[in-house]
């Protein structure tokens, strides 16, 4: 280890440190089919008269939350819809969202959607209480420091799991820049996981969603300084994940595969708030940024790559899934290769086991029509992708191996379609 990559690993392991010692508040989590129908006696308890909903208007539009504004208004409480959220959500979206907040007299934010819609609304939430701080300078860890309306959060997709997550992502649309403010009182106060909500997602949303899950999960479980806790949260999401996405995919109506599709995401968001996520990651953004792939196909293909190219950094934490999920996933399809010990019986190495979690991805992918290659990467845009990459990923990400500029790239360049 290089003198750089070692003062990489005391910051992290700083930050480690520094999760641990934080609380990160109490959060109250309702599931279960139908459980939305709750929320007008949980706003009621908390003396809510008016209340905004910030969701998109295609969420609007197929009526999902018709009979919980039916409710809300049989309850007394007034709901103000905002629903000007871009897939991307920009500082615009965010002042107008908290602005309307204000203008309308509101007491709460409910949040009914994907990340999206989670981010907009927890970066609104956090203007209503801090008017002094624009977005730009909530930018980095803990700048907002003040606890925000009541907010509750509903997801509709399983992916991103920002119901439980600090985090939320905001485009400054005047230079393209993504602030990520990450803060404790970002945390919704209720999360609601109803899996009627998730029954109406096309089956190539839930194939990314739920792998973008995955990745949460995965890349956690493998980082250095994962805490046991965290670990166990993360192994959970992977096995949830991984018995219930292709359920999900075939059978969208299908509301226990869904509830555990909500479930398993929602583990993979505590487990990568408090272990962060990795270069799969790290790379995958700036994919997105370039070639506008959505980012859980963008994940999605490349998993099974970057854990590959970890080598046998990964082999221990890969091995330990494997053997875990066996009991969730049912044996590998086809025979995992074994070695031959030295008293002359068969035996799976970590090498081995680990190789076999990855194929396992990799079927997953492939039994939901993902694409194994990243089609669009060209080559002259190897070295802007890597340098995105980088600054993104160190020393801010405690993943397996430190890549430096030459790592990245050719692993990039190994991508790039003949």
């Amino acid at each position: 280890m290089n003198g750089k990559h070692a003062i990489y690993r005391v910051y992290q392991a700083l930050c480690a440190g520094m999760l641990r010692l934080f609380p990160a508040g109490r959060q109250t989590l309702v599931q279960g089919d139908g459980c939305i129908t709750r929320i007008p006696e949980v706003l009621k308890t908390h003396g809510i008269k008016a209340v905004q909903i910030i969701t998109t208007p295609g969420t609007i539009r197929r009526g999902t939350i018709a009979p919980l504004l039916a409710q809300c208004e049989d309850a007394g409480i007034r709901t103000v819809l905002y629903t000007e959220v871009s897939p991307d959500p920009t500082v615009a979206e965010v002042e107008a969202a908290a602005e309307c907040f204000f203008v309308s007299g509101c007491e709460a934010i409910l949040a009914i959607g994907g990340g999206s819609v989670m981010d907009c609304a927890k970066v609104a939430g956090a203007r209503t209480v801090r008017r002094d701080l624009p977005v730009g300078k909530m930018s980095g860890m803990l700048k907002i420091h003040k606890k925000l309306p009541l907010f509750l959060a509903v997801p509709t997709t399983a992916g991103t799991g920002s119901e439980v997550t600090l985090a939320a992502v905001i485009t400054d649309e005047t230079c393209h820049y993504k602030h990520a403010v990450m803060d404790y009182c970002l945390i919704p106060r209720y999360a609601f996981l109803d899996p009627g909500l998730s029954c109406s997602l096309p089956p190539d949303m839930t194939a990314y969603s739920g792998m973008d899950a995955m990745t949460h999960a995965v890349e956690a479980y493998c980082n250095r300084f994962c805490s046991p806790k965290m670990k166990a949260h993360a192994m959970k999401a992977v096995s949830l994940i991984g018995a219930n996405l292709l359920t999900a995919y075939r059978e969208p109506a299908n509301k226990a595969a869904r509830m555990n599709m909500l479930t398993g995401s929602y583990e993979a968001g505590i487990a990568f708030t408090n272990a962060y996520v990795g270069y799969v990651h790290a790379i995958a953004h700036g994919i997105g940024g370039l070639y506008h792939v959505p980012h859980g196909e963008a994940n999605a293909i490349l998993l099974p790559k970057v854990l590959a190219a970890y080598g046998s950094a990964v082999y221990e934490p890969l091995a330990r899934l494997e053997r875990e999920v066996r009991a969730a996933w049912g044996k590998p399809e086809r025979e995992v290769r074994t070695s031959v010990a030295e008293d002359g019986s068969r035996e799976e190495t970590d090498a081995v086991l680990a190789e076999a979690f990855i194929e396992r991805i990799r079927r997953m992918n492939r039994s939901m029509g993902i694409p194994e290659q990243l089609a669009m990467l060209r080559k002259e845009d190897v070295p802007e992708l890597a340098a995105r990459a980088l600054k993104e990923g160190n020393p801010n990400y405690p993943v397996p191996v430190i890549w430096e500029e030459e790592q990245m790239r050719a692993f990039l360049m190994e991508q790039v379609p003949k």
